[in-house]
Formats: structure tokens, sequence, C-alpha cells
């Protein structure tokens, strides 16, 4: 088989959020806010649970069946805007219900959070990283869209003297059943 080297990708990934409830097509998606900059990239995996249909005679599986799968997405925000930490804590880091423009002639911003309720906020997400054929003259686009995600990770916001105030996000991404054959989302390769 010969290598084709264009098909190698190589860069980094941009990340938008929006709320679920507007993810109705991709022309909606693609305006979404940008979260700013990300530190090592964006982290997408499938994992699947596999199980072993057993039977005496074999000794051994006779068949393997998929159980169930997991589908996460993870990055690190190098912005650490109010937005962005409210992303990362599950609040609605889009409307403004969460973090508010205060009234007070002074350009600030109050992120209000407390007990929240036991149905975690979802959000809608689109990252776009390089497709395979990208060269230096010709840059082609990756895109992933999800539907519905929940940041599930433990994060802390730290504040030191002599480094970038980062922090992680991590998202469970949870399938949309009325969305047949493509429930967890879709990659779109520009070609």
């Amino acid at each position: 088989m010969a290598v084709n080297v264009s098909n190698i990708v190589v860069g980094e990934a941009t990340i938008k959020v929006g709320d679920s409830a507007n993810a109705t097509t991709i022309n909606a998606m693609d305006s979404f806010t940008d979260l700013g900059a990300t530190q090592n990239g964006v982290e997408i995996s499938w994992e699947p649970d596999m199980v072993d249909i057993e039977i005496d005679q074999f000794g051994d599986a006779a068949r393997i069946i998929q159980s169930k799968v997991k589908v996460t997405v993870k990055t690190t925000m190098a912005e650490a805007t109010l937005n962005n930490l409210a992303l990362a804590w599950n609040y609605d880091s889009v409307g403004t219900t969460d973090v508010v423009a205060n009234n007070d002639g002074a350009n600030t911003k109050t992120f209000l959070f407390g007990a929240q309720t036991v149905f975690p906020y979802e959000k809608a997400l689109v990252i776009q990283g390089y497709a395979p054929g990208t060269t230096a003259g010709a840059t082609k686009t990756r895109k992933f869209y999800t539907k519905r995600a929940i940041s599930m990770e433990s994060t802390q916001l730290t504040m030191k003297r002599a480094e970038a105030s980062v922090f992680a996000v991590g998202f469970r991404i949870l399938p949309k059943v009325e969305d047949t054959g493509y429930e967890y989302g879709k990659i779109i390769d520009q070609i």
C-alpha cells in the first residue's frame, strides 16, 4: 500500500459551544460561540465496552458484542474567562443565566454558582481542526458536531504568580435518539 503523506493530519483544533436546543442544523451550530484558545488541543475519545458471549464447547468467546459505549471530549481552556469557567463547572455559559453583566458602570461580570438541579446543563459542541489533504496552500477542515454534551470532569481554577490560569474541561457526549444513525454526532471532512 502506498503512503499518502497528505493524509497525515497535524495541527490544533478549535472548540465552539452553544445551547443544545439551538443545535437544529449544522449551519446554526457553525455560528456558536468560540471558546478561545486551548492548550494541548482537543481530544475526542470513543470507548466501547465489549462483552464476551461464552459457550461451554469453545471454552472461549463464541461471539463478542458491544454492550455500551462512552464518548468524551477533553481539552484545557487557556482563556480563563468567567464564561469558560461556567462551562467547565457545567453551568449555562452561552446564555445569560449564570454569567451576567453587572449594571454598575464599571464593565464587570459576575458568575453566579450555587446548588444545581440534578439534571446537568446540556450544550452542543463544534470542534474544528485540519482534515486529511491539508497542505501549506490549501487548508481543509474536519468538523465534529455533537448536540448533547455535559461537563463531567472535576476541574479547578488556579491563580499562580508565574503560570497561566488554565483549567481542564471534560465533556460526556450523550446520544440524541432523534438523529438516527448519528446519535452521537457527525464528523465532516472537507475534501
